[in-house]
């Protein structure tokens, strides 16, 4: 059996597992995390072009969250959140407060909370998501009610009746924000479509590579 293991738990991540799961059922796959949990840690942009922005089976149900057809916007962290719920469900394997020692041509050292305590992990292939973005843009974000949503055009409706909202300067204090945000990146408008077509693009690069592997042999 061949065995995947992503450092990373953001939605590039977790897209590239279950793109692979679809195109290798087999495959064993591990994503190892120094976080607590999969999603509801830290808001990230939830503005869509359409939902959904993957494939409806990557997503687990998310209740009242659930866009709507018409909805532009959806709760990242909750989307995040269904996509990890998802992958459990698909056999995903999930190394929660784990952090990594040294990483090798087929192995990894680590030492996480669990009651392991520390170990290593042998791999056949590795994607790594984890990427630094303190040199990237900030931008601010916040949530309110639809009707007290600035003109602004980065902004998405949810289904619950608030809007999305992102700048790249400063929001002013109006009273009217239900939750601010803040958040590193390229554009927070084409954020999850990003992520999801990042997360492909790499887990067909690997299942691409273990065709030519195979043909090979």
């Amino acid at each position: 059996m061949t065995r995947l293991v992503i450092l990373g738990d953001n939605l590039a991540s977790l897209s590239g597992a279950n793109h692979a799961l679809d195109m290798n059922p087999e495959m064993e796959i591990q994503i190892i995390t120094e976080r607590a949990e999969i999603g509801l840690v830290e808001e990230i942009p939830g503005l869509l072009s359409s939902w959904p922005p993957c494939p409806t089976h990557w997503i687990s149900e998310m209740g009242s969250q659930t866009p709507e057809p018409t909805s532009k916007a959806v709760r990242g962290s909750w989307l995040q959140k269904a996509m990890g719920i998802q992958l459990a469900k698909r056999g995903c394997i999930f190394q929660l407060r784990t952090r990594i020692i040294t990483i090798s041509d087929d192995s990894i050292d680590f030492v996480g909370a669990g009651s392991v305590g520390e170990g290593s992990l042998t791999f056949d292939y590795l994607l790594d998501f984890c990427s630094d973005s303190s040199g990237q843009d900030q931008w601010y974000g916040a949530v309110c009610r639809s009707e007290d949503s600035p003109d602004t055009l980065r902004q998405g409706s949810r289904r619950d009746g608030t809007t999305e909202v992102w700048s790249s300067q400063v929001l002013e204090k109006n009273g009217k924000w239900i939750q601010t945000m803040i958040w590193r990146g390229e554009d927070p408008e084409s954020f999850i479509q990003d992520q999801v077509e990042l997360g492909k693009e790499r887990a067909e690069a690997v299942i691409e590579t273990i065709i030519q592997s195979a043909s090979s042999e």
